[in-house]
C-alpha cells in the first residue's frame, strides 16, 4: 500500500526519549512494504502504551530517559547549525523536535516504521509554539526500501541525518544494512553529517563472556539482554539478541551492529567516520564545559527533587555508542 494522507505543516502552522525506537515515519505518507520482523517492530511501537510526561518522572529508568535526552542534545548541539536541514530516521513519537527547534533549523522531515508513532510525532509539531521550521513526517520501514517511495521531495537533501536508538534494525541482513546506507547517502548533502546512537556491540559481547557458567543472558533491574546465540564472535549481520527495557521494551528482537562493517559500507557510499564515543566517555568529555552541565540541569538529568541516576541504569547508559559520519563533498 502506498497512499498520501495529507497532512503536512510548515512554520505559518504553529502549533523524552527512549532506545531502541522503530526506523521507518508532517504529511503521513504510508508505505507498509514490511517484511515481518518489520512488522513485529512496527506494531510493538503502534501499541506501546503513552506514560505522559509526569508518569516518565516516575519509572525505574527516568534517570535514564533524562540522559539519553541529554546525549542527543549533546550530539544536535555539535552537528546541526542554524538554517540546516533534517532528516530524521526513526523519529518515533517526535521526541527529538524541540532540540531540533533549539538548534534553529529550517526544515524536517520525520520517518519512521510505526504509523501510529508517526502520527503522534505531527501532532507534538502541531501542538508546538513559535516553530520556525516546517515540518513532514512520514510512515515507512527506512531500511527495507528506497526513501523515495515515499517521501516528498523525492530528491529531499539533508544538511543533517538522524538516526536514534534504531539503526540496529539494520543489520538484521545485509541486505537491510545496505539499503540504509544507500538511503543516507543518496538524501545527504556533500559536507553533511550522519549521526546516530547504537548499541556498543563489542561492550555486549564483553558483558556476555563475562557469564563463565555460559548462560546467554544477563542484566540488572532495569534491562535484561538475551543472546539466541553464541555471539563470542561477532557476525557482520543478524546476529540476534532480545532486548528488555524496563517500563519501554520488552523481549524486543534486535541485531548487533558489528562497527567495521559499519564503517566499511559508510565509505562505499562516499562516508567517512568522525566521531564515536560510548555514551560514558562522552559524558567524562563534557563534565568540564559549563554550558553542557548546565544542559544537564536544565534537562532534569541533575535534579534535586528526585533520586540522582541509579547504577543499574549507569550499566544500561554503558551500553551505547554516539557516532557521526561525514560525507565527502
Amino acid at each position: 500500500m502506498d497512499h498520501a494522507v495529507p497532512l503536512s505543516h510548515d512554520q505559518d502552522n504553529q502549533q523524552n526519549d527512549l532506545p531502541h525506537k522503530a526506523a521507518g515515519g508532517d504529511s503521513v505518507r504510508e508505505n507498509n512494504n514490511n517484511s515481518s520482523s518489520a512488522a513485529q517492530v512496527a506494531e510493538h511501537y503502534n501499541q506501546r502504551r503513552q506514560l505522559g510526561v509526569q508518569g516518565r518522572m516516575h519509572t525505574k529508568i527516568t534517570g535514564l530517559r533524562l540522559f539519553n535526552n541529554w546525549i542527543k542534545s549533546i550530539m544536535i548541539r555539535k552537528f546541526a547549525y542554524t538554517g540546516c536541514r533534517v532528516l530524521d530516521l526513526g523519529c518515533g513519537k517526535g521526541g527529538d523536535l524541540r532540540k531540533w527547534a533549539i538548534a534553529g533549523i529550517s526544515e524536517y522531515i520525520g520517518m519512521d516504521i510505526a504509523q501510529t508513532s508517526v502520527l503522534q510525532a505531527q501532532k507534538r509539531f502541531e501542538e508546538m509554539r513559535n516553530t520556525q521550521f516546517s515540518a513532514h513526517f512520514f510512515a515507512q520501514d527506512c531500511y527495507a526500501d528506497p526513501l523515495e517511495n515515499t517521501m516528498r521531495p523525492s530528491d529531499y537533501q539533508a544538511d543533517v541525518i538522524s538516526a536514534q536508538f534504531c539503526l540496529h534494525y539494520a543489520f538484521e541482513t545485509e541486505k537491510k544494512a545496505r539499503q540504509m546506507m544507500h538511503n543516507v547517502s543518496s538524501h545527504l548533502a556533500d559536507g553533511g553529517v550522519f549521526i546516530c546512537t547504537i548499541p556498543n556491540a563489542n561492550w555486549l559481547v564483553k558483558r556476555l563472556k563475562a557469564n563463565h557458567d555460559g548462560t546467554r543472558s544477563f542484566g540488572n533491574t532495569v534491562y535484561c539482554v538475551d543472546f539466541a546465540e553464541d555471539a563470542s564472535r561477532i557476525k557482520r549481520f543478524g546476529t540476534a539478541y532480545a532486548f528488555t527495557l524496563d517500563e519501554a521494551v520488552e523481549d524486543c528482537t534486535e541485531y548487533l551492529v558489528h562497527m567495521p562493517t559499519f564503517i566499511e559500507l559508510a565509505k562505499e557510499h562516499g562516508l567517512e567516520l568522525e566521531y564515536c564515543r560510548d555514551f560514558h566517555n562522552l559524558f567524562a568529555d563534557h563534565t568540564n564545559d559549563h554550558s553542557s552541565v548546565e544542559l544537564l540541569r536544565r534537562m532534569r538529568v541533575v535534579d534535586n527533587d528526585r533520586p540522582e541516576i541509579s547504577a543499574d541504569e549507569w550499566e544500561a547508559v554503558g551500553i551505547y555508542l554516539a557516532v557521526a559520519f561525514r560525507k565527502k563533498s
